[in-house]
């Protein structure tokens, strides 16, 4: 291919001729934005994202249609290509409804990903659960205790129900880690060099240290005050926030590296100028310690205390004396506080005066009707006029009663003064009606309200290098705020110290409003109930008044969260660009009709909602599948993509394969999950091989932790079938088999893995001492590694049994009867230079991605079908009628030899040529076969694919005699492939795995076996005939991942990992050595590979090659017995895949 030179945004590349623009921008890490594009298929242009200004040209150009030429100059980013892109992309946002992020989320004020973190711990992953809060948010412990919890305020399950008790999980999956003895401590990035004082050890200083020490950044935290915390410690009662879970919170930063100074008051101890001396950046975090004035005639009489002044002395303990009447002005979170601590100091009557009525009450409902519940007085819309006393103290508290009036600037109605007055009797009042903030001599610039002026976005205050956040900069606000703040200042301070000062943006994402009518099918599930110490308990004492969630208790509550965010977040490409490209989602915000409504699909999930008309899964599921099940509905706004006439997705031609989710770029195509909670995360990728069947394909697992969420094969030229896809369930499935257990009298008792192995080998080595040889039968899955093969051998081979196989193996000889070899002749990816292929069986429907390779190979090679039943295949392909394989072979075979293409002579030549060419005598060619035979005499480079699930050994082998009578043995580009049952049927074959399970049938029906080891086969279930025999045996263990017939008759029943908690090798049917990568720590606590070796050593066992030779060449001299093979599944993992798919689609796999 000739070579081309040209420039894209001034970088000068070289690309093949016949490239797009776009696609020579790819190969040469070029971004230009782009939705609609896979270079698997037909240029579409539909998005209008990856315009290009083209020098010498007018008109902007669409880069994924527009060829590279010699000399050619591009550029993607000019103002009007900018302009045109951003209309672009207002249209495409204009047309997605849904959520980008959950309410939950962005009600939060630090957004934290609270579906993640709620769904992680219902799906019991709770220290990643922890791990992700605190990608936002440091201190959960503590703020899970005291936050007011904005986010449960916007949780869509209120329509159903109860918001989902948000608070509560986190607090949860906090203390789960506290109570490890070895908390969390994330990653931090190498040292910069750098240092930070930070001013001030609450919320927003301990927020900014976290995140500056994960930086890579040394810190320092001077802190006023003798402990840390801020007001977590000092304004916060400890029956709400024990001080031992603010210690444990602050000992993990201080663990980081950062550094405290405690009882250090900066402008005071030492100056600002003197940090700005000696660190790179200062943040304050000073909070507003000081407490509002009560505002009323006489707020100065001795017993008129302020809130905050008040709840420190107590958080200290030293000695306040409050009397036996209180009164507590204020209506918020900290009154509340204020008049609970009362109670618990022994207060006789607690008052809580407030100007407003209780429906206009800042505090929590909750903190309001606890309150009362342990004898708190409230008096409502009652103004404080004048504080009552007799010359030395306190008396009482003079109020006006108000009246509700127009609505203010907060959007509560106004009180209104009536001129009438109650008064009350106290012998303290206490003022706790707001904080203010107190910079001290600290030399930087203030607010309106004395708060320290912060640039927004930035932080950074009027002083170079000095930023601040928090109650100090906003004003007194919710512990959350303060932690977002410092955050959020954190990482502005990080690209200040790396030379460029980058704000924090809050770009709006996609958000659609709903209503209770939305949810009007939900079924209510109601929230967990909080376990509240009883009023007249916790009243008399500062102990906890709410005990943590019970794991059962997390785990079900966070079972009800809808999942309202999208669940492809961290894969669409539509937020990226709406991120990049700052898209007013707002003022462009959808407004189209909702037509989403949910697919019955066991694995498909469709919401056309969200669908941006890219056509990616429309082209892919015909150009690169060919099931052509989805096409374009109804014309211009109200267009939208379905299967055709609207059918169920189930009804179609669709075979489940998935890849319509691995190309849609916005979502509106997922993966549908029974097993777990289904979350948008960010997740890690592991490249492995499928544990089906034997073509190969790659397959990119997706994961967190000890949970397997997805398997993909986005970036693989063809996709992986729906096995590969979905039928991963199995990994952590809920009732998978994770330890292994004996049967004692009838009933299964628990075993450890390492007795059950002992005694497996002990009764083993028994069977042989007492029968003799060839006593005990191995059946094993070939989905088994080579190297767990290896070690299953070295325990058959040291108890001298000749009995190692598998049930999917057929009795008859196949190929190698014929070529020395079982094995085909080439490599899968030969196909590719074949010209012509010839697909025999039922290919595409055991093997679909082999099937898909086929459909797009048909475009450019010539591709004839040859099956007794119909396959997906005959769409896109010659068909040839077939009604017995084996003679329509042998009329092939007869066409070729009577055209002279093969020599009788050449026949001859071989062993059993005689016998062959006396048989082909008597066989009739008829047309079908004369057409195939002249399509393979035409032929360069001819390439046989057969399925092994379907077609029978003796037709194979009259294949391998066609394949070595032309010369076509083993030359590169024209041979015989055989497609075997399972991923690592060529490996268990080649490490002496042969023994069909015909063979191991009849031996035990026989009674001459007495021992039997399955291990991944569910061979009762299959052959139910088989149990009276197994009965009578003297030993009997059964190995595999899920419960099945097999494993309930079993003696000893031991649990086997996925290939996902497995590494080694398989080998395909090409030959290819696949590696097996372990994505996940094996579940069970035990590799089969440690477990198979344990086994062997316990045996004294050791594997040794078999040394028989390779078997000679000798042709095949077809019976023709007309037997028609029947294919059974008996791996346990995909017979259970099958049939969830068979019981929920009308056209299975």
């Amino acid at each position: 291919m000739a070579l081309v030179k040209l420039n894209i945004n001034g970088k000068e590349i070289t690309a093949e001729a016949g490239k797009t623009v776009l696609e020579a921008a790819l190969e040469n890490g070029i971004e230009i934005p782009h939705l609609c594009f896979d270079k698997r298929l037909e240029v579409y242009a539909g998005c209008g994202l990856c315009i290009i200004d083209i020098e010498g040209q007018p008109k902007i150009a669409r880069a994924c249609a527009t060829y590279v030429t010699d000399g050619l100059v591009v550029r993607s980013d000019t103002p009007r290509v900018i302009e045109a892109r951003n209309n672009a992309l207002n249209l495409l946002v204009s047309q997605h409804i849904g959520d980008c992020k959950a309410p939950c989320t962005l009600n939060c004020p630090a957004n934290t990903d609270v579906q993640g973190y709620v769904g992680l711990v219902a799906n019991k992953q709770y220290i990643e659960s922890l791990k992700l809060i605190k990608e936002k948010l440091p201190l959960p412990a503590c703020i899970g205790r005291v936050c007011p919890h904005p986010c449960e305020a916007a949780c869509r399950r209120q329509h159903v129900e109860e918001p989902v008790s948000i608070a509560c999980i986190k607090t949860f999956a906090a203390d789960y880690d506290l109570n490890t003895g070895n908390p969390y401590i994330p990653e931090l990035k190498p040292a910069t060099g750098k240092k930070v004082a930070v001013v001030g050890a609450g919320p927003a200083g301990l927020s900014a240290a976290y995140y500056l020490l994960v930086d890579g950044h040394e810190v320092d935290i001077f802190e006023a005050m003798p402990k840390p915390g801020g007001m977590l410690r000092y304004g916060i009662p400890e029956y709400r926030l024990p001080k031992s879970v603010v210690d444990a919170e602050v000992a993990i930063i201080e663990k980081m590296g950062a550094k405290f100074h405690y009882g250090v008051k900066v402008g005071q101890d030492i100056s600002l100028e003197y940090l700005r001396s000696k660190y790179d950046a200062v943040f304050l975090g000073i909070g507003a310690w000081k407490s509002s004035p009560l505002r009323c005639e006489g707020e100065n009489t001795p017993g008129v205390l302020g809130g905050i002044d008040f709840l420190i002395k107590v958080a200290e303990n030293k000695p306040v004396r409050i009397g036996r009447k209180v009164i507590v002005v204020g209506g918020g979170n900290t009154a509340m506080d204020v008049a609970r601590t009362c109670i618990r100091l022994g207060a006789e009557e607690v008052r809580v005066v407030y100007r407003r009525s209780e429906e206009q009450m800042p505090a929590e409902k909750i903190e309001i009707k606890e309150a009362k519940e342990e004898g708190v007085i409230f008096s409502f819309l009652s103004a404080p006029s004048l504080v009552l006393s007799d010359g030395e103290k306190v008396t009482g508290l003079r109020c006006e009663k108000m009246v509700l009036g127009e609505k203010d600037a907060s959007g509560r109605q106004s009180p209104l003064p009536t001129g009438e007055f109650i008064e009350f009797e106290a012998d303290t009042i206490i003022a706790a009606i707001g904080q203010e903030v107190n910079c001290g001599s600290i030399n930087v610039s203030l607010g309106k309200k004395k708060n320290i002026a912060i640039k927004e976005g930035t932080f950074e205050t009027n002083l170079e290098g000095v930023f601040a956040g928090g109650d100090a900069a906003t004003g007194p606000g919710i512990a959350i705020e303060a932690v977002a703040q410092g955050g959020r200042a954190a990482k502005v301070i990080s690209t200040y110290l790396a030379g460029e000062v980058i704000p924090y943006k809050d770009i709006p994402l996609v958000y659609t409003e709903v209503t209770k009518e939305d949810f009007k099918d939900k079924q209510a599930v109601h929230r967990v109930p909080h376990r509240t110490v009883e009023p007249e308990i916790r009243k008399h004492n500062f102990q906890p008044i709410l005990p943590t969630m019970t794991e059962e208790e997390a785990v079900r509550e966070g079972q009800r969260c809808l999942e309202c965010g999208c669940k492809d977040y961290f894969e669409c490409q539509l937020v990226e660009y709406i991120k990049k490209y700052e898209v007013d989602t707002k003022k462009y915000h959808a407004t189209n009709e909702k037509k989403f409504k949910e697919t019955d699909h066991p694995f498909i999930s469709q919401n056309v909602d969200k669908c941006v008309l890219c056509g990616l899964c429309v082209r892919a599921c015909g150009e690169v599948v060919g099931a052509s099940a989805l096409g374009f509905v109804e014309r211009g706004n109200a267009t939208f993509v379905a299967p055709a006439f609207q059918q169920e997705l189930k009804m179609t031609s669709c075979i489940s394969c998935g890849h319509c989710i691995d190309v849609c770029p916005v979502g509106a195509w997922l993966d549908r999950r029974n097993n777990m909670k289904e979350i948008p995360l960010d997740l890690e990728k592991t490249k492995s091989v499928c544990s089906y069947c034997s073509v190969g394909c790659e397959i990119v697992y997706e994961h967190k932790d000890n949970m397997v969420y997805l398997a993909s094969s986005r970036e693989s030229e063809i996709p992986a079938c729906g096995k590969g896809k979905f039928g991963i369930e199995h990994i952590n499935h809920e009732n998978r088999l994770l330890k292994p257990k004996v049967k004692v009298k009838g009933s299964f008792e628990p075993i450890s893995l390492d007795t059950a192995l002992f005694e497996t080998a002990k009764r083993l080595r028994s069977i042989q001492n007492m029968y003799g040889d060839d006593k005990i039968a191995f059946v094993v899955s070939p989905k088994l590694t080579n190297e767990e093969l290896k070690y299953i051998k070295a325990v058959a081979d040291e108890l001298n049994t000749g009995y190692k196989g598998s049930f999917t193996l057929d009795s008859e000889p196949g190929i190698e009867a014929v070529l020395g070899r079982n094995e085909s002749t080439i490599k899968i990816e030969e196909l590719d230079n074949a010209d012509l292929i010839i697909s025999v069986g039922q290919l595409y429907e055991h093997h679909p991605s082999a099937g898909m390779k086929l459909r797009r190979l048909s475009n450019s090679k010539k591709l004839i079908s040859l099956s007794t039943n119909k396959t997906k295949i005959d769409a896109f392909a010659t068909k040839a009628d077939v009604t017995d394989y084996e003679v329509f072979f042998a009329r092939v075979l007869r066409a070729l030899v009577d055209s002279g293409f093969i020599r009788k002579e050449a026949i001859t030549g071989y062993e059993n040529g005689e016998e062959l060419v006396k048989a082909l005598d008597k066989v009739e060619v008829l047309p079908e076969a004369l057409k195939v035979a002249e399509a393979f005499r035409k032929a360069r480079k001819p390439i046989i694919l057969a399925d092994e699930n379907t077609v029978p050994k003796a037709a194979l082998k009259v294949l391998a005699d066609i394949i070595l009578l032309t010369g076509n043995n083993r030359r590169p580009h024209r041979g015989l492939i055989t497609l075997k049952a399972k991923a690592n049927s060529q490996g268990a074959w080649n490490l002496g795995f042969r023994t069909p399970g015909k063979e191991i049938k009849k031996a035990l029906v026989n009674n001459e076996l007495k021992g039997l080891v399955v291990i991944g086969e569910d061979v009762l279930g299959n052959i139910p005939e088989l149990k009276e025999a197994a009965g009578k045996l003297k030993f009997f263990a059964a190995f595999d991942i899920l419960e099945n017939e097999t494993t309930a008759q079993a003696e000893y029943v031991l649990p086997l990992c996925s290939l996902a908690e497995s590494s080694g090798t398989l080998v395909s049917a090409d030959g290819t050595v696949r590696k097996a990568v372990q994505v996940i720590k094996p579940l069970t606590g035990m590799s089969n590979l440690e477990m198979f070796k344990k086994l062997a050593q316990l045996l004294n066992a050791e594997y040794k090659e078999d040394t028989e030779g390779q078997a000679g060449v000798k042709l095949y001299v077809p019976a023709f017995r007309g037997k028609e093979k029947e294919y059974q599944v008996f791996d346990t993992v995909e017979k259970a895949f099958l049939a969830k798919l068979k019981e929920n689609c009308i056209k299975a796999l």
